[in-house]
């Protein structure tokens, strides 16, 4: 399962990151990194970007990269 298809308000482990290591460490940089609980906030209409709480903040993430970022619902 990917941030992509999480239900809106559903709680998850992120379980792996994109293989790009650019991507990755942007990723990281924000505050994806393994074993993070992340919760879906929002996502937006039309395929745009999806709003997470991490970490106590709400962070947002392009659809796209939402597909590559790998979840386990806990």
């Amino acid at each position: 399962m990917t941030l992509h298809q999480l239900a809106k308000a559903q709680r998850a482990k992120i379980n792996y990151l994109p293989d790009s290591l650019e991507l990755s460490t942007k990723l990281i940089e924000q505050g994806f990194f393994l074993s993070s609980e992340v919760t879906l906030a929002h996502k937006a209409p039309f395929n745009g970007p999806l709003a997470f709480y991490l970490h106590g903040t709400k962070v947002c993430v392009p659809s796209d990269v939402a597909k590559q970022v790998g979840v386990q619902i806990i």
